[in-house]
């Protein structure tokens, strides 16, 4: 018989097939193996091809200003419609999931949202544009926020932190290909005629940032559904099934040797925290808990801190790579701050000669630093530090950085000190962890929820705000980001000790 690469509890001959077990106690039996391996890199590729489409404006509108006549004052609205749609269908994904099935909500979704957005590629003017961004933007919610949930459910509960953890850290570091693949396209200069539109370097970068939630959606085909979603749907024997799958693939012995004979019927399984996904499960709480004591000042913090996360990360770093890139294409202009070199004529779109090139020392600065501050993100979250020792650091250092940005008057050390913007990443981990710890079972997935809307509307805050205030006051732009982060930062003070809210919670609500 072939050797088992891993050591389970169910190995062949160790028992007879047992009745009535436990989900979790059947998923710690088929074991945490290649199968697990092979779904989380999926939902990492699905994570990864939503974060694209949504960043991935930040290189696209900058070469495609020209093309579709595109105001400085709009940037804002068109970066945020990605937040604007996720906002709109969170709970409607959410419920679609619960009633038809992580796998084919999943698949629906993908394939729409990568046709939708391959599609804007070629629309020949702005308005067009944006209608199929948009479209694009309200089947985003289902990728971005249940590949947690699915992830976590196909994984034993002893790893289920730790594979929600990775996921977390591998997003963060997926995400430094945006401006790889935008360097690796948008040099080229041709210009090849087709009907009403001219096709140019930046319509092949919005194919090409689609193609993966296109990809994620033909992959899928292959992915198992989760048992926890079949078992509270009353379909315990193809929940059987695919554990005894996972079992074959993660052991390689035969299905059949699975030592399950069947499981336990529930009638009410715990969704993960974590996901948004939980809003739409039925409570024995109301989501009104929230707005009363203790969980209001809670929520009110938490939800102020997740606030000016998004706000600076999908509000004022988006834009980064527009105002680094006016401000380093001209090698020859004099020194300024980054708000000087923006108002000379030739970095105004309305100007009769719009430009719309992306010079190298944008791409290098964005690619290296990216990296660099991907790595760094990426060894934090796995850091010892507390979690409110790293909100402060990420709010003050976040911060600084922003100052430096609008006072610096060498163009490089600006463009590298305003890329760090995106450190703020930091922040969302640390505080989707305080939700699930501050509050009682009951309420911690629909807190979680309530955390993450709190921070798409700040995305759409930001990107509008910095939109328009860097092309009317460029300079309050960031001193005011500057002081919101500050605000954070003390804020964040606020925060119970980590030992003070784990284990509490439930006892003092319960």
């Amino acid at each position: 018989m072939k050797k088992a690469m891993f050591v389970v509890k169910g190995a062949p001959g160790d028992q007879e097939p047992r009745v009535d077990v436990e989900l979790e106690e059947a998923l710690d039996i088929a074991g945490a193996g290649r199968y697990q391996l092979w779904h989380c890199l999926l939902m990492v590729l699905v994570l990864s091809s939503a974060l694209l489409e949504i960043i991935g404006s930040a290189f696209v509108l900058p070469a495609a200003q020209c093309d579709l006549d595109i105001p400085d004052a709009l940037k804002g609205a068109l970066i945020g419609l990605p937040n604007i749609g996720i906002i709109l269908t969170a709970t409607v994904w959410g419920r679609l999931a619960d009633s038809r099935g992580r796998r084919p909500v999943m698949l629906a979704s993908t394939a729409a949202a990568g046709t939708l957005g391959a599609l804007a590629a070629f629309m020949p003017n702005l308005p067009c544009y944006a209608v199929f961004k948009f479209a694009a933007s309200l089947f985003l919610s289902c990728p971005s926020s249940l590949s947690f949930a699915y992830g976590g459910e196909l994984v034993p509960r002893r790893r289920r932190d730790l594979a929600v953890l990775v996921l977390s850290a591998m997003l963060m570091m997926m995400s430094t290909l945006s401006p790889v693949i935008a360097w690796a396209i948008l040099p080229f200069n041709y210009r090849i005629p087709l009907g009403s539109i001219t096709f140019r370097p930046w319509r092949l970068l919005t194919i090409v940032y689609s193609l993966p939630l296109l990809l994620s959606s033909v992959l899928l085909v292959f992915a198992k559904e989760s048992p926890k979603f079949l078992l509270t749907r009353g379909r315990a024997d193809e929940a059987l099934e695919v554990l005894r799958s996972i079992y074959e693939t993660n052991t390689g012995y035969p299905r059949e040797s699975f030592p399950v004979a069947s499981l336990k019927v529930r009638e009410d399984i715990p969704s993960e925290a974590g996901s948004e996904l939980a809003l739409a499960q039925p409570r024995q709480s109301s989501a009104l808990d929230l707005l009363r004591p203790p969980h209001l000042k809670w929520i009110a913090l938490t939800g102020f801190l997740m606030f000016g996360v998004f706000c600076l990360l999908n509000g004022l770093w988006i834009f980064s790579t527009d105002t680094i890139n006016k401000v380093m294409a001209d090698s020859g202009a004099q020194d300024g701050t980054i708000c000087i070199l923006m108002n000379q004529l030739q970095n105004q779109t309305s100007n009769a000669t719009c430009t719309d090139d992306i010079s190298t020392d944008t791409f290098s600065i964005m690619s290296i630093t990216t990296f660099v501050y991907g790595l760094v993100v990426f060894g934090v979250i796995l850091s010892p530090l507390s979690k409110k020792s790293l909100l402060v650091f990420t709010y003050v250092v976040c911060g600084v950085a922003s100052l430096l940005s609008g006072a610096l008057r060498q163009r490089m050390v600006a463009g590298v000190a305003m890329s760090a913007l995106q450190v703020t990443a930091l922040g969302v981990g640390p505080l989707t962890a305080y939700a699930v710890h501050l509050f009682p079972t009951s309420l911690r997935g629909t807190a979680v929820g309530t955390l993450l809307m709190f921070g798409r509307v700040g995305s759409v805050v930001g990107a509008n705000v910095a939109g328009v205030s860097l092309a009317v006051a460029c300079s309050a732009t960031f001193y005011g980001f500057s002081a919101l982060l500050f605000l954070c930062a003390a804020l964040s003070l606020l925060l119970p000790k980590e030992a003070s809210t784990t284990d509490d919670t439930d006892s003092r609500n319960s």
